[in-house]
């Protein structure tokens, strides 16, 4: 390469590009750094963050959710989930994964739409939304309308969802 001559060059890393421009001996020192310097932080990073698993979650939940032609239904006996609050956790999962496979329109559910689906008391369910509100497992996104967060989903996997399945023989 003569005097005055740049190097581009473009690097991809999962969803992360950099792109480093100027003589070859500048790219190599930029890229190099790149790698030995912030590459490591990325990857600690990434570890950090929590996501969901969609297709991990859809497998979890079979035998207790199913998808009809009117939308996603529970397929266990209210009785069997444990109480109100695994019952709201549940209709909400279900909005959460009918909402992400395009088959409802709303990841949310209203607080009247929540107290019919578990038949519980309103009183109970204000209770219950408040608390699980309160453990950054539900949030509260309008008047009366509440999702299930990321949180909430992990700990749906994680603590929930071992205990309906022994309860509802799943």
């Amino acid at each position: 390469m003569g005097l005055g001559e740049r190097l581009e060059l473009s690097v991809r890393y999962r969803d992360m590009e950099v792109k480093f421009s100027g003589t070859p001996d500048d790219v190599i020192r930029s890229f190099l750094g790149f790698m030995s310097k912030i590459l490591p932080a990325y990857d600690l990073i990434s570890d950090l963050i929590l996501t969901v698993d969609l297709e991990s979650l859809l497998r979890s939940i079979k035998g207790l959710i199913a998808f009809t032609p009117e939308g996603p239904v529970i397929t266990v006996p209210r009785e069997r989930l444990g109480g109100e609050r695994n019952a709201i956790i549940l209709n909400l999962v279900k909005a959460y994964v009918g909402y992400r496979t395009g088959r409802v329109e709303r990841e949310s559910l209203s607080t009247a739409e929540i107290i019919s689906l578990t038949g519980g008391k309103p009183g109970t369910i204000a209770a219950r939304l408040s608390e699980l509100t309160s453990l950054g497992w539900v949030e509260r996104i309008g008047r009366g309308e509440y999702r299930i967060t990321t949180l909430g989903v992990k700990a749906f996997m994680d603590d929930i969802l071992p205990k309906i399945k022994v309860s509802a023989g799943v």
